[in-house]
């Protein structure tokens, strides 16, 4: 295939995944940008808020100050030209941050928010943020979601990120994702949510998450052969953390409380784990 018609065929498919993404995910208050990690979303951004301090820095100082859209963005804490990538939803805390302090401090992570129970409120209170989309949207794994809120954002900045983006190797994970929306068991929301959990037999287990939040959170009891645990529970052994996510497919406004289901589930594989 020639470079312009396959430059111009994968052009087309990430617009057609902007619009399908923008239907199904209420985001059409939001310019969308595709990048193919989370590392190089950061590193795009970064760039951005870079040239925004120093185009301030340059007209702070200029005897005449021309006409430009670029004071637009939030200034925003950098280390070393970076940015950080501030999660939504700590996963070793088991707790949703406001998006007040993750604004604050960086650029948001709504890689464990985005199309769950906590996406209406993403959508609605976010200016920015960045969501993997092989997480709550089962998509595919080669692909991170950059969301600008149109509003808050100029038409210069908006149009450089899309420079940007045109500029990456995104391979054929737009078209993947295309094909996977079409596919009839696909549905865009998981749906699940997790209350407070508590085992007394085999071990002793309080979960610690804030409660709905689609998995539970658990310290690791004494006594437990963790390397025995079967690939249902996550061992997190830095944090002493084991964690057990749930994902049950739906659609927007439906949410389902699987709290006795992952207590059964965890209940026998804990005992699995110690009778082995």
């Amino acid at each position: 295939m020639a470079p312009q018609l396959a430059s111009a065929r994968a052009a087309a498919a990430r617009d057609k995944l902007r619009g399908s993404l923008s239907r199904y995910y209420r985001l059409e208050n939001f310019d969308l940008f595709f990048a193919p990690s989370l590392h190089i979303s950061r590193v795009l951004l970064s760039q951005l808020f870079l040239r925004q301090e120093q185009s301030r820095n340059h007209t702070r100082y200029a005897s005449h100050y021309p006409v430009s859209e670029l004071s637009v963005l939030p200034t925003l804490p950098m280390t070393a030209g970076n940015i950080a990538l501030v999660d939504h939803v700590d996963m070793q805390q088991g707790r949703v941050r406001a998006l007040s302090e993750c604004q604050s401090h960086g650029v948001t992570d709504a890689s464990e928010s985005f199309a769950t129970q906590l996406h209406k409120r993403l959508v609605s209170d976010a200016r920015l943020f960045v969501a993997r989309l092989d997480r709550h949207s089962a998509l595919c794994g080669d692909l991170v979601l950059i969301a600008l809120r149109t509003a808050d954002f100029s038409t210069l900045v908006r149009s450089e990120l899309r420079l940007f983006e045109q500029g990456l190797a995104l391979g054929g994970a737009p078209e993947q994702a295309l094909a996977m929306m079409k596919d009839s068991e696909w549905r865009p929301y998981n749906i699940a949510m997790v209350e407070k959990i508590a085992l007394d037999s085999p071990f002793i287990l309080h979960s610690i998450q804030q409660p709905g939040l689609p998995f539970a959170l658990f310290p690791l009891p004494n006594g437990l052969n963790a390397s025995e645990l079967p690939q249902d529970i996550q061992v997190l052994p830095e944090q002493a953390q084991l964690r057990l996510c749930a994902d049950v497919r739906g659609g927007v406004n439906k949410q389902l409380n699987v709290t006795p289901a992952l207590k059964k589930r965890l209940k026998d594989l804990l005992m699995l784990s110690r009778d082995s």
